[in-house]
C-alpha cells in the first residue's frame, strides 16, 4: 500500500508522552511502556467503574439553583446525556474489560508463535493469506459479546460510556523482541452501515481508523486496500497490527436485516477467529432474533456474555396494610435520580406517585423517561407556579411528557396495543414497530408466523 500510516516501527523514536518502564522479563502488549496501558490493565472495583460510567446531564453546581431561568435552561441543554448504570450493566462491562485485558496479556512477543503471527499480518496487508491464530489467543473463549433489548433502553448510551473509559488510540514503546513503537486502539466502535452491506462496514472501519490515528499529512490513499478485493483480510490484519481491544458493531435494527446481513455476521466471526479480538454486537431484540434464521452462524458469533436490557417494570404500589415499606424499585430509583438533577429549589419535593405516572406514559423505556424529564425540568424552571406543593399533578406531568414524546406516538400506541394477545388486525402495527418490542414478545406463536413471512420476503 502506498504511503501508509506507521503501524509499527523498529527504529527508535522520541515520544512526547511520559514513559512507564515495562516489567522486567515481559514483552506482552499489556506490559509495554505507556501510562494509558497501565490504566487499562488495572482492574477497577465495581464502585470505581460505577463512578466512571455515571454521567450527569446537568453540571453539579449548587449555585445554578439560584440562577435566572435563561441560565438554568442553558444548563439543562445536555440533560439527555444523563446516564446511570444498572448493576447488570456494570457486571457486563466488567466482563468485557476483563476479556480485553486477557487478550492483551496473551499477546506475548517473547513467544515465537505469536511474534511470527503478528509480523506476518504486515504481509497480509500486501496481499498474502491470513495466518492461523496462535494457541495463546485461540485458547481464549467467550469473546462474542451481545447487547440487546428494545429501542430506547440505553444500549448506545452504555457503549458510549465504554468508549469514554477505554479512550483514544495511543502508542506503546518496547524493546526487542517487541516492536519499538506500536499503536494500541482499545476500542473500534462502528455503527451498522446505512447501506446494510459488508463493503459499507469495511469502508466505515477505514474511516474510523483514519479518524482516530490519522494526522493532517496522512495520505488520502492510506489503507486504500480496505476498499479492494482483499478487503476482508486487510481489515482483519489491521486489527491485529494496531492492537484493537474490542470491535463494537452498534445500532442494528430490524430494518437493517436483509440478504446481506449474513455477510456482515460471517465477517465478524472470521475477524474474531483470525485475531482473537472480542467482538460486541449491539442491536434491538428484533435484530438479534433475526440471527436465529442464520443457523449456526448466529450461535457461533454470539457465544459469549449477553446482556438483555428489557423495559423496566412498574413501580411498587403501596398497600394500605403494609407494616413494612417496600424497597424502592429500580424504576423509582431512576426517577429519583432524574428528579435530583433538576435546578429547582430544594423545598420542591418529587411527588411520591411520579414514578407511576411516568411509567404509564413511557412504558418503562429509559430513553423516553430522560426526554420527558428534560421537558419536565424546563417546565419547572419556566413556570415557577409548578414548584408549589400540590401543583405538579398527574395530569400536568402526563401532558408535559406527552408533548415531549409526541413524535413517538406511533411506537407508544403500538406498545400499548401489543401488550395484549396479538390478532390479525395488529399485523402491520407489529411489523412497523418490531424494534420497540422486548425479547419476550418473540415467544408469541402469532408473532413468529408474521416474522417468518417478513423474513422470507427479504431473503
Amino acid at each position: 500500500m502506498s504511503n501508509e500510516l506507521e503501524i509499527t516501527s523498529s527504529a527508535p523514536r522520541v515520544s512526547a508522552m511520559p514513559i512507564v518502564a515495562p516489567l522486567k522479563g515481559t514483552v506482552a502488549v499489556s506490559d509495554l511502556s505507556s501510562e494509558r496501558m497501565v490504566d487499562i490493565m488495572q482492574i477497577p472495583k465495581i464502585e470505581e467503574l460505577r463512578a466512571k460510567m455515571r454521567n450527569r446531564g446537568v453540571p453539579n453546581d449548587p449555585t445554578l439553583r439560584a440562577a435566572d431561568p435563561a441560565t438554568k435552561i442553558e444548563a439543562l441543554a445536555n440533560f439527555c446525556q444523563a446516564y446511570l448504570p444498572l448493576g447488570e450493566v456494570l457486571t457486563f462491562v466488567s466482563t468485557l474489560l476483563a476479556k480485553i485485558r486477557e487478550v492483551y496479556r496473551a499477546k506475548q512477543f517473547g513467544g515465537e508463535e505469536f511474534r511470527l503471527y503478528f509480523h506476518a499480518n504486515a504481509e497480509v496487508m500486501n496481499g498474502e493469506r491470513l495466518r492461523p491464530l496462535p494457541a495463546c489467543l485461540s485458547s481464549i473463549t467467550g469473546t462474542g459479546f451481545t447487547l440487546t433489548g428494545p429501542s430506547l433502553m440505553g444500549r448506545t448510551a452504555t457503549l458510549q460510556r465504554v468508549v469514554e473509559i477505554l479512550g483514544k488510540p495511543f502508542i506503546v514503546e518496547g524493546n526487542h523482541p517487541a516492536p519499538r513503537r506500536m499503536w494500541v486502539m482499545p476500542i473500534l466502535y462502528l455503527t451498522y452501515p446505512m447501506c446494510g452491506t459488508l463493503r459499507g462496514l469495511i469502508r466505515d472501519m477505514r474511516q474510523r481508523v483514519l479518524a482516530e490515528i490519522g494526522r493532517h499529512n496522512t495520505s488520502i490513499n492510506a489503507f486504500s486496500d480496505l476498499d479492494g478485493v482483499n478487503s476482508e483480510n486487510v481489515a482483519i490484519a489491521l486489527c491485529t497490527l494496531i492492537n484493537v481491544g474490542v470491535v463494537v458493531l452498534d445500532g442494528g435494527g430490524f430494518a437493517n436485516v436483509n440478504a446481506k446481513t449474513e455477510d456482515i455476521f460471517r465477517f465478524l466471526l472470521k475477524l474474531r477467529q483470525f485475531t482473537g479480538v472480542p467482538v460486541l454486537v449491539s442491536g434491538t431484540s428484533a435484530f438479534m432474533y433475526s440471527a436465529s434464521y442464520m443457523g449456526n452462524l448466529g450461535s457461533n458469533l454470539f457465544n459469549g456474555p449477553c446482556l438483555h436490557l428489557d423495559p423496566f417494570g412498574p413501580p411498587h404500589q403501596p398497600e394500605d396494610d403494609d407494616a413494612v415499606p417496600k424497597a424502592k424499585s429500580i424504576w423509582q430509583q431512576v426517577n429519583t435520580w432524574q428528579w435530583n438533577q433538576g435546578l429547582i429549589p430544594e423545598y420542591c419535593q418529587m411527588p411520591a406517585a411520579l414514578p407511576t405516572w411516568t411509567h404509564q406514559v413511557t412504558f418503562g423505556r429509559f430513553g423516553w423517561l430522560v426526554q420527558g424529564f428534560e421537558a419536565l425540568h424546563v417546565a419547572l424552571v419556566t413556570t415557577p407556579a409548578l414548584q408549589e406543593p400540590g401543583s405538579l399533578t398527574e395530569e400536568r406531568v402526563k401532558n408535559i411528557f406527552d408533548m415531549r414524546l409526541q413524535l413517538h406516538n406511533g411506537a407508544r400506541s403500538a406498545i400499548a396495543r401489543l401488550q395484549g394477545v396479538p390478532s390479525g388486525k395488529g399485523k402491520l402495527l407489529f411489523l412497523k414497530n418490531l424494534d420497540h418490542l422486548p425479547s419476550s414478545a418473540f415467544d408469541e406463536p402469532q408473532l413468529h408466523e408474521w416474522l417468518d413471512e417478513a423474513m422470507l420476503k427479504r431473503a
